[in-house]
């Protein structure tokens, strides 16, 4: 009797050890996420910054959508910047999307999501969100939310 007790209490142990180890690597799992997304987001940002850097006549196209100085855009010059503000938003709707499972702390994902109301909000870039993305006023909505009732 005293064996099969040993051996029941030891089992018990060994699962409750068990699922600690899950929820340990649970957390290490999730972490490894988060610091894999940012990486993304990183070089996602960083390529759409590259384009604007490296490429005058497109750094040229946004400064003056920047301005409102968009009258005499050629239907490519328009193409170019709005494909400009898609790829520059695209990391942000992800992050929107991800912010959902809990997997950007807050604080960060405000901050990022600032460049979306920044061009939510302006004349030109807000017509490109709101034609390209039909819920840009619910994620607006959502941002202004979450952001205003943490600060």
């Amino acid at each position: 009797m005293k064996l099969e007790r040993l051996i029941t209490i030891v089992t018990n142990l060994a699962v409750v050890a068990g699922m600690v180890l899950v929820v340990f690597e649970l957390q290490q799992n999730r972490e490894a996420i988060q610091i894999a997304h940012q990486l993304s987001l990183a070089g996602l940002i960083s390529q759409a910054h590259l384009a604007v850097a490296s490429e005058q006549e497109l750094a040229d196209l946004v400064a003056r959508a920047k301005r409102n100085d968009t009258q005499d855009f050629s239907p490519a010059d328009i193409e170019r910047v709005n494909q400009w503000t898609l790829a520059f938003l695209e990391p942000r709707i992800s992050s929107y999307h991800l912010r959902s499972n809990e997997f950007i702390v807050l604080e960060d994902w405000c901050d990022l999501m600032r460049d979306f109301t920044d061009l939510y909000r302006h004349p030109y870039f807000g017509a490109i969100v709101k034609s390209d993305l039909s819920y840009a006023d619910a994620i607006m909505a959502d941002i202004e939310n979450r952001c205003t009732v943490n600060k």
